[in-house]
């Protein structure tokens, strides 16, 4: 909050600044046309929290190259083809805390108190001021006979001379008893403060000093508006009476007698009384009125410095011109990167690239990074379920890998390369047919004339380009590469995408994938009801205790998983007890909600820590998939600085936790965590606008430097920091400082309605989304879009808060219910979006 009025009233003093210098500029001294000014100014500076941001010049610049986004998939994707993360824990390890110098002060929480308090006081005085002036004008009694001005007339005991309170000029008792001319210039003075509605001007300019009472500009406003008040009422006077020194002394008169309320608008006040006098003597001739269409006009002309005062630059950047349908105008070879591909079990690929003199790897449901080479020739790759080595010799000269991980070998064939050897003439129904991407999902290829046609079950169909014998591309970037068995016939094929890494697909027939495509369809068919009511499965529960009470002892029952989660768990079965020892017995469990999957929310209370469960039960009640999320203990975390790296240690012993990093710095940024001796370790690079996740616990700090190393801040996993922005204005400052913003993102709410809009069309504006948040969407459409049918039509949105991530909440109220949807905007691009419970 501190930071947005902060900037409300430096946007709104280089307003007032423009202005200032415009009328000197102009030679404009005319009280009236300066009234105008200020006024449209005060305006300006009372909404200047709430439309800063708004205005946004959008500027197109040339494309970048796309960055591979963090392994993460949206709440209920299915996670059963990715690598569950391990912990990265060394034994024996002890984090030391930092030195400290005395007790650590949060001063944005005393300024932000200070603030308060300060706004508080001038607001109530204000309040008791308008109240205590109101009490007096009801109680005045109404002059008698018809006051020569159209206004409500009133005498009040209370007062020694004339005043003003909104519409009603009071005047003391002995007013009857003045001479006509005095009488007559008092009204006509107090007439122009009702008829050029001054008091209500000076209201708001009183409010406006009360919330922005740090700024000297608001303080000059309220002294200002008052002074051109009190001008253009003299001279309503004079003109009146036609004697200036009579006017004069009749002003010192009431100077010397009158005490005004804060509230009330005195005619003459003792501390101006005498600049007004000087200026009345010294004038030579009256300013001349202007007229509404004049004031417009004024109002018009300092509206362009109002909308640049508010506005802010946002770049775009082109989608790239969609790849034309006729394979004769394409060259004939696109995908351009030398790649192998290793297989690592039935689905998983670990992909090594070289791209010059440059080596990056690349596992199934994680980002390509470039892979680090010792001395001894070992590389290594940071993958979120452990680092992955090699010796870097043996890929070059062998067509299988020994990859080291977590502590296991794992055994790694080369299935496939690129380039690939030229095509040779083949017929193309050889690879027509149905693949299995994942469990719940069928890649259809289909032959369109003398192409082939690939479509998966969520996303529509897409033209392939042939890159090679057996290979085949979309738009010359995702590879579908068709392997073959010992005789020589198409069994798999291996798809390559950019977000996601590479996975094998096993070829089945069309019973298998008419069933996998019923069973999707009968799951969004679900899904829309059983978001809307937000009730638990049957047996959901149960199911849940007794996998963690299997899994502890290390004998999942496979007979209660469908076989893709069966293959899962047993593939991470040593990993995966480990976290379940770790976190200890078993306390409580409880039902959070439904995810826009179709996923039961559960939350866990354990021994050591806490940890989330999102169950996807099939209709013959096994468990068709589990996504497990360990949160950590009430450890709180923080944030310590760079200069005290080499005093921290790794700690051993405590609660799994997942943490979430999101890059907002606009350049890249590298992850290592710290192990028992201080060294990091597990280097991970994070691009712009990207988040990654990783599985540690907590206490283990987590070093945030930029591309060259230079640590930025160091992370301490806990409760306070599972969810981390990084970004430049907050390195090294104490979590949860995103409660700092109690506004919403200027754009958000028309940015969340347009993707709304846009998801329940089954059109998402994918150029104004980040690749992540693309990603998402797509692979989350099919579930959204049938919600949002279900809910109907949107009726409202409510801004509701601030997450961690900086993220707005919001609570879209629909013709048929209400969901929670949070979003991060920046540059007009939405760079974060999650629909439903949340924790």
């Amino acid at each position: 909050m501190i930071a947005t009025l902060a900037e409300a009233a430096l946007r709104s003093f280089v307003l007032g600044g423009v202005v200032w210098f415009g009328l000197i500029l102009c030679r404009v001294r005319n009280p009236h046309v300066q009234m105008t000014a200020w006024v449209v100014v005060l305006l300006a500076s009372l909404a200047m929290p709430f439309v800063m941001h708004w205005p946004t010049l959008t500027i197109t610049r040339p494309p970048l190259p796309m960055p591979a986004p963090a392994d993460v998939l949206p709440a209920d994707v299915s996670m059963l083809e990715m690598p569950q993360p391990a912990l990265p824990v060394a034994p024996g390890a002890a984090i030391a805390p930092p030195a400290s110098n005395g007790p650590s002060i949060n001063w944005w929480l005393v300024a932000t108190i200070v603030y308060a308090v300060v706004a508080a006081c001038l607001l109530l005085r204000l309040m008791i001021g308008l109240c205590l002036t109101w009490r007096m004008a009801r109680a005045a009694t109404p002059m008698k006979g018809a006051p020569p001005i159209a206004a409500d007339v009133r005498v009040s005991r209370d007062v020694g001379g004339p005043v003003t309170f909104g519409s009603t000029i009071l005047v003391p008792p002995q007013f009857a008893g003045w001479d006509a001319r005095k009488r007559n210039a008092v009204l006509a003075h107090e007439g122009a403060h009702v008829a050029n509605r001054d008091f209500y001007v000076l209201l708001l300019a009183s409010l406006n000093r009360a919330v922005f009472w740090f700024s000297p500009f608001s303080w000059w406003q309220l002294a200002r508006l008052a002074e051109l008040a009190e001008i253009i009422s003299d001279a309503r006077a004079i003109e009146m009476i036609d004697d200036r020194l009579s006017y004069a002394e009749i002003l010192l008169d009431f100077a010397s007698t009158v005490k005004p309320r804060p509230v009330e608008l005195a005619m003459a006040r003792a501390s101006t009384v005498r600049a007004r006098v000087e200026r009345i003597i010294a004038a030579t001739a009256m300013p001349v009125p202007v007229g509404w269409r004049k004031r417009l006009t004024i109002g018009a002309a300092i509206v362009p410095a109002v909308i640049v005062s508010t506005g802010m630059i946002a770049y775009r950047t082109p989608e790239l011109a969609p790849v034309t349908a006729e394979l004769g105008e394409v060259p004939a070879q696109h995908y351009r990167p030398i790649v192998n591909f290793y297989a690592m079990g039935p689905a998983s690929v670990f992909a090594i690239f070289r791209e010059g003199d440059e080596l990056y790897g690349q596992l199934t449901g994680q980002r390509k990074l470039r892979l680090a080479v010792g001395s001894d020739g070992i590389a290594s790759y940071p993958a979120s379920s452990g680092e992955i080595t090699f010796p870097l010799e043996a890929e070059r000269r062998s067509s299988e890998l020994t990859l080291r991980m977590n502590g296991r070998d794992i055994r790694a064939v080369r299935v496939a390369e690129m380039p690939a050897s030229a095509a040779d003439p083949a017929a193309l129904d050889q690879y027509v047919g149905w693949y299995r991407a994942a469990p719940n999902r069928v890649l259809t290829v289909r032959r369109d004339g003398d192409r082939l046609q690939v479509e998966e079950t969520v996303r529509g169909p897409a033209a392939l380009l042939a890159e090679g014998a057996d290979v085949f591309s979309i738009r010359g970037d995702n590879l579908l590469i068709f392997l073959r068995d010992e005789q020589a016939k198409v069994s798999r094929v291996l798809v390559q995408n950019a977000i996601s890494g590479a996975r094998l697909a096993p070829r089945i027939d069309a019973a298998v994938a008419q069933a996998i495509e019923a069973d999707f369809a009968r799951r969004v068919a679900e899904v829309p009801d059983r978001f809307r009511e937000q009730v638990p499965v049957s047996g959901g529960k149960e199911m849940i205790l007794r996998g963690i009470e299997d899994l502890r002892h290390g004998t999942p029952n496979y007979d209660r998983m469908s076989a893709p989660l069966a293959a899962k768990i047993h593939r991470q079965l040593n990993e995966t007890q480990a976290t379940f020892v770790a976190l200890g017995a078993l306390e409580s469990i409880f039902f959070r909600g439904v995810g826009p999957g179709g996923y039961d929310i559960y939350g866990a209370k354990f021994e050591n820590g806490t940890a989330e469960f999102r169950l996807l039960l099939e209709p013959d009640g096994k468990v068709g998939d589990v996504i497990f999320r360990a949160d950590g203990n009430d450890e709180l975390g923080g944030i310590v600085r760079c200069p005290e790296e080499a005093n921290v240690r790794g700690h051993a012993g405590t609660s799994p936790i997942r943490i979430m990093l999101y890059n907002e710095l606009g350049d890249d940024i590298q992850v290592f965590n710290l192990d028992a001796d201080g060294s990091r370790k597990a280097q991970s690079v994070v691009r712009p606008n990207m988040s990654w996740t990783a599985t540690t616990t907590v206490n283990s700090p987590w070093v945030i430097a930029d591309k060259s190393g230079r640590c930025l801040e160091i992370l301490v996993p806990g409760r306070q920091t599972r969810f981390h922005n990084v970004e430049a204005t907050s390195l090294g400052a104490r979590p949860g400082r995103a409660a700092r913003r109690a506004v919403p993102i200027a754009s958000g709410e028309e940015m969340l309605r347009r993707y709304i809009e846009g998801v329940g069309k089954g059109q998402p504006d994918y150029e104004h989304m980040t690749s992540e948040v693309a990603d998402i969407t797509r692979q989350q459409l099919p579930f959204d879009q049938a919600i949002l049918a279900r809910l109907g039509a949107l009726r409202a949105v409510s801004f509701r808060g601030v997450t961690a991530l900086d993220s707005d909440i919001y609570i879209a109220q629909f013709a048929n219910g209400s969901a929670e949807w949070r979003i991060g905007v920046r540059n007009g691009t939405i760079t974060k979006i999650a629909l439903g419970p949340n924790f």
